[in-house]
């Protein structure tokens, strides 16, 4: 939609305020030029002028003399004001109001009385009324509707001599060649607007060619457009415009400034097409798009109906992860059944999320408490949060689920024959989790059974992890005996028919998994990448890419794609306890024990240490001597680390979590718990900090840097694991021995 450009000049077509219209009513009934006058009348005389028209320009006489005394110069005027303004009454006996009074507008300033006044030469006079006659027959409606209190002796000693016979016909472009006539007092400036001319007809100043001011009359019809000289310069148009301006007075000053400034105001929005006006709202923050609501009902409309600005504020808000932006919106139509296309949920969604945030921010706010049974154990080693499930993992050799929607317990996941240590949830229901028993298990959630089941490492699956490459998702697990496998999921496990009461059409066929007792015979099983020399402690990846950390001080990034070393990158002094890969960016972060957090990059390696090339399990890879970044500050073990959008944050067993800018790893906050334990776990997004420890529990606010709860979980002996998503706080804690799962909803 294509809105047309506003005008150049917007005040062209405006009527000239009614203030001015006045002060061209009274340069009408003032004397003109001698010359110029003898001469349009000399032209114009004719003997048919209508008997009726002498007292229409008798009525006029007295507005005439009372004008010319009101154009002396300003010293010969200056008089007090009673001997400027007589008595009411005196004025009505000296100049009696004609009949027809009802047609009058408003009284223009009364001329004084005084010797001054008297001196009007009666020639000029003669010519006042003369004119009178003229305006009558080109416009008697109009000449009749002004009025004049005229002073008694101003009138007594002004003799003209009227010819009632005399007939004038001249054009009133040419007979009203005069200086405009202002408002004489600050009385006679209306507070009025500037538009609201009574007769939507204006006087017109112009400069012609020899610089000569003319005042066109205010009763000619059409708009205000001023006549140019032909060839004068925009600095001379300007200078002449600023000569204009200077001889106005307060109120007139005030009524142009407001015709000015109301005509000037743009609307942005409505003045640029709609794709423009959406795409300069979608780069708003979310206080600013409510102002814009507020400006008009044209920007109200267009932010309501648009999805994509509140599509944009979701991410602008960081209420919504980008990365995880796609999952979210294909959920979407499912949480809003009501509204008939997906996009449309964007706005109730955004502001109910919205809402909840502000509750996070709240210290006075008491979230709802739900406290479940946990394991038989007390520590519960891995948690993980998503779609409608919470599930956790323990050292009594169990997985349970619960339901988030409910807040109730749903299912136990029994088969492991050790501790479950590694858990991995990827998406319609399907579970990967990792044990002491050596072994690796595919879950199917929502039926609550055990898919597969692949054997292969020969110690404790410690870490695992779940990333797409060109449509196959791969697990990949990290091991005690130094190495990593890599698993194929099999399609098949993915969008599953389901009956009404939840179960599969094959359940039966599914209750016993499908196990793999070695690789050989795993037609699911990728391959080994071999080079670490001790435990593998943590591993993240995407795509093709993979990069394990090891208690060997060492990272190694592998493709797996091509089951090959690429990189060994060394620095850490100590064991390496976390590792992130950021492939947005195209770097590796890790923590270690040596109390750093390092990051390497792995698009441009020359801005790390040096490097060599070196043999990694029977294949060539370069070994890149240090990072480009070292992050110091903590001051003992550096176990854990999450990365969103804007911050790093890193969490270490000296009681410290410290927030770096995502972009240039500049230290953007830094909180301490007050009992200085170790932190055992954290979460967050780029709004909200939640951090556990040994009886201490904190919900921080990213925005203001405040700790907002300190007392939500005041019972817990121990927070062992936390995850939050939206208005949904999933903690497991040990309270007197026991384990217990706690859910606090914000909503």
């Amino acid at each position: 939609m294509n809105n047309p450009a506003p005008p150049e000049f917007p005040l062209r077509e405006l009527p000239t305020p009614y203030i001015y219209a006045r002060a061209a009513r009274a340069a009408r009934a003032a004397p003109l030029e001698a010359a110029s006058m003898d001469a349009s009348i000399d032209a114009s005389l004719d003997a048919s002028l209508d008997a009726s028209m002498d007292a229409v320009a008798g009525a006029a006489v007295a507005g005439a003399t009372a004008a010319a005394a009101s154009a002396l110069p300003l010293r010969k005027r200056k008089r007090s004001v009673d001997a400027r303004r007589p008595p009411l009454q005196q004025q009505s006996e000296a100049s009696p109001r004609p009949e027809n009074s009802a047609s009058v507008l408003m009284d223009l300033a009364t001329p004084s009385a005084d010797s001054d006044a008297q001196s009007v030469d009666a020639e000029t006079a003669s010519a006042d009324v003369k004119r009178a006659r003229v305006l009558a027959q080109r416009d008697p409606a109009d000449a009749q509707s002004i009025r004049m209190h005229v002073d008694t002796n101003a009138s007594t000693n002004t003799n003209t001599s009227v010819d009632a016979d005399l007939d004038v016909d001249v054009d009133v472009g040419s007979a009203l060649s005069e200086s405009v006539v202002a408002p004489s007092s600050a009385e006679d400036a209306l507070p009025i607007s500037p538009v609201a001319s009574a007769d939507g007809r204006a006087p017109l100043v112009r400069q012609d060619a020899t610089g000569v001011l003319d005042t066109i009359s205010a009763f000619t019809s059409g708009p205000v457009v001023p006549t140019v000289p032909p060839g004068i310069s925009p600095l001379e148009l300007q200078r002449l415009a600023y000569s204009y301006i200077a001889r106005l007075n307060r109120a007139q000053l005030t009524d142009l400034g407001s015709l000015i400034r109301d005509n000037l105001k743009r609307d942005l929005v409505a003045s640029v097409p709609t794709e423009i006006a959406l795409n300069v709202l979608a780069r708003l923050a979310f206080r600013d798009i409510v102002a814009c609501l507020a400006v008009s009902r044209g920007w109200h409309a267009l932010i309501e109906n648009s999805p994509a600005v509140w599509k944009h504020l979701l991410l602008a808000e960081s209420l919504v992860p980008l990365g995880t932006f796609p999952q979210y919106a294909a959920a979407l139509p499912r949480e809003h059944p009501e509204l008939p296309a997906g996009d449309e949920a964007y706005k109730p969604d955004f502001l109910r999320r919205m809402r909840t945030l502000h509750h996070w921010y709240d210290p006075q706010f008491a979230p709802q408490r739900t406290t479940l049974r946990g394991h038989m154990t007390s520590v519960v080693t891995c948690l993980q949060f998503a779609d409608d499930y919470v599930i956790t993992g323990a050292d009594d050799k169990m997985i349970r689920v619960y339901n988030a929607r409910t807040k109730r317990f749903q299912a136990q996941l029994a088969g492991h024959e050790g501790g479950v240590w590694a858990l991995k949830y990827d998406c319609d229901g399907i579970l990967v989790s990792g044990s002491t028993d050596r072994s690796v298990r595919v879950w199917d959630v929502r039926r609550g059974v055990c898919l597969y089941v692949f054997k292969g490492h020969t110690s404790t699956v410690r870490c695992l992890d779940i990333v797409s490459y060109k449509g196959t998702k791969y697990i990949v697990t990290g091991s005690r005996d130094n190495t990593l496998h890599v698993w194929k999921l099999c399609p098949s496990l993915y969008n599953r028919s389901s009956s009404a009461d939840g179960t599969d059409d094959n359940d039966d066929s599914l209750r016993s998994p499908v196990v793999y007792d070695s690789p050989d015979v795993n037609p699911y099983f990728v391959g080994v990448l071999k080079g670490h020399v001790a435990s593998v402690r943590t591993v993240s990846g995407h795509g093709n890419i993979v990069i394990s950390g090891s208690y060997d001080n060492t990272l190694i990034v592998w493709d797996i794609a091509q089951m090959k070393c690429l990189y060994i990158l060394t620095g850490h002094s100590d064991r390496i306890y976390s590792v992130i890969y950021d492939h947005a960016r195209g770097r590796c972060i890790s923590a270690s024990m040596d109390s750093t957090v390092r990051v390497w990059d792995l698009v441009h390696l020359a801005r790390n240490g040096s490097q060599q090339t070196v043999t990694c399990a029977g294949t060539t890879c370069t070994r890149v001597a240090d990072s480009f970044r070292v992050l110091s500050g903590h001051s003992a073990l550096v176990g854990l680390l999450k990365l969103s959008n804007k911050y790093l944050v890193s969490a270490a067993a000296d009681g410290t979590l410290k927030g770096w800018d995502a972009e240039d790893y500049t230290l953007r906050f830094s909180y301490l718990h007050s009992n200085m334990g170790a932190i055992t776990t954290f979460h967050m997004t780029d709004n909200l900090l939640v951090s556990g420890s040994e009886r201490q529990f904190n919900v921080y606010n990213l925005r203001s840097g405040a700790l907002v709860h300190s007392k939500l979980l005041q019972d817990a002996d121990q927070v062992w694991s936390v995850n939050f998503r939206d208005n949904l706080l999933v903690a497991a804690v040990e309270k007197g021995g026991e384990s217990s799962i706690e859910m606090l909803d914000f909503s």
